[in-house]
């Protein structure tokens, strides 16, 4: 291609006149750069090996920001669908073109995890997940959103000890991919789903007791402190007692499945 540029060069003063000096640079040919062609990879297998572990009630990722994936998972409840949101990102110079990404189950990358380890990840079986088979890139998009959507009575049915994972993969016929960054190791560990309530308390002389919250996997708290007042939702109360007594204190922890698997702790404790 050619380009033509004028520069000025000097501004020459001189017995008074002021001259400003152009020139004019013609015919000066520039070679197009040739630009990389764009290629497909996935965010999730930069994290932690290729592997998106989620072992908490933590919805919300971490500090890695990426685009399409602001979730661990979602859960619809009327659906039973524990949901793990992924997606195929294209890089390049420029998101131009549509495309079909071809997505699909991976069970060897599992195997290989496997290997050496005492608590082996369980495959998730294959009428117990849906995945769709391709997601459509768009022209003037760098990613394709798609779900790992499984039965989450699976996950349930078998808590709090069972890990169950599953890879996927991402290929296309119309760009190439990166080797490194196209599969993902989903793995999800049931202690997650149910909540496990748990709490301590101390006293002082003026009948205030403060209770310590060591609940696992819980979302939400409701207390009951037996004496009739309101309920507190707060994470670890202090209370007063107006009178002495003997009072049944409750604890309702909330997780994830919300009232489904809610789990209450009592204990009794003395005001002097």
């Amino acid at each position: 291609m050619k380009k033509y540029f004028c520069k000025l060069t000097v501004i020459v003063i001189f017995s008074g006149f002021m001259l400003s000096l152009f020139s004019c640079w013609k015919d000066i040919t520039y070679r197009d750069a040739e630009y990389p062609d764009q290629i497909i990879y996935m965010t999730t297998a930069y994290l932690n090996n290729g592997q998106r572990v989620i072992d908490d009630i933590n919805r919300i990722r971490g500090t890695l920001p990426i685009e399409g994936n602001p979730y661990k998972y979602v859960l619809d409840m009327s659906r039973r669908e524990f949901r793990v949101p992924l997606a195929a990102y294209r890089a390049g110079v420029n998101n131009k073109g549509s495309f079909t990404v071809n997505v699909s189950a991976n069970t060897a990358v599992i195997a290989t995890i496997n290997e050496g380890r005492t608590d082996k990840y369980l495959l998730i079986p294959s009428d117990k997940y849906t995945l769709v088979s391709s997601v459509e890139m768009k022209d003037g998009e760098e990613l394709a959103k798609f779900d790992l959507i499984v039965d989450l009575d699976l996950l349930r049915n078998n808590y709090p000890d069972e890990i169950f994972a599953l890879g996927v993969e991402i290929s296309s016929a119309q760009r190439e991919r990166n080797e490194n960054l196209c599969t993902t190791a989903v793995i999800i560990h049931t202690r997650i789903v149910k909540p496990t309530a748990n709490f301590t308390s101390d006293f002082d002389a003026n009948r205030r007791v403060s209770f310590r919250n060591s609940s696992l996997m819980a979302e939400k708290y409701e207390w009951n402190f037996g004496d009739g007042s309101a309920i507190s939702n707060e994470e670890a109360p202090s209370h007063v007692y107006s009178a002495s007594g003997t009072y049944t204190v409750s604890l309702t922890a909330i997780g994830i499945t919300g009232e489904e698997d809610k789990s209450v702790m009592s204990a009794v404790i003395v005001i002097e």
